[in-house]
């Protein structure tokens, strides 16, 4: 069902009937043709538009077992997304039909440029600063050495000759380097 205008009737106090101006929450008669009005329409049309675009190449929602990769991860679809209201605002300025609502079509899209802009420079600045990379690259370190001492310890308990050892440890290494 099509939503209401906000609006209530100045008279009878009864809810308005009218449907509202696209992308605002009131029909013109309660406000709908007001500057600041028609410029809060045309940003929530524009954050709904980036949001279906943003859901058609979002990757499905799984839990967080590792936070330090999920941020490395978060960190690029901020900068995704950064690129995609940049391409939305290029597009926007490159339509060459002007009409009442372009101009405020394109400053809500500068806006949510700005905002991606924001939210990149504070994530990539956290994503440094908490040297996520070096992070995961000791993690990887550690697990790598937990794992070699597991083969270790079953070349040891099988009582491999030196011959068997290094071939075990050779054919463990490229199981390793394939995954």
């Amino acid at each position: 069902m099509k939503p209401r205008c906000t609006g209530h009737s100045s008279q009878t106090g009864e809810p308005c009937k009218l449907y509202p101006v696209k992308g605002a929450k009131v029909c013109h008669k309660h406000g709908g043709r007001a500057r600041q009005v028609k410029a809060k329409a045309q940003m929530r049309l524009v954050e709904q538009q980036a949001r279906e675009l943003f859901g058609k190449t979002a990757p499905e929602i799984v839990p967080v077992d590792n936070p330090l990769a999920a941020y490395a991860n978060f960190a690029g679809e901020v900068m995704a997304w950064k690129k995609l209201m940049a391409s939305l605002l290029e597009d926007l300025a490159a339509v060459a039909v002007t009409s009442e609502f372009q101009g405020e079509q394109i400053a809500g899209a500068v806006q949510l440029y700005e905002r991606a802009m924001d939210r990149a420079n504070t994530v990539l600045s956290s994503y440094a600063r908490l040297r996520i990379d070096d992070r995961l690259a000791a993690i990887s370190k550690q697990q790598a050495d937990t794992v070699m001492r597991a083969i270790e310890a079953v070349i040891a308990l099988l009582g491999a000759d030196r011959d068997q050892a290094t071939e075990a440890r050779r054919v463990a290494a490229r199981h390793l380097r394939a995954d």
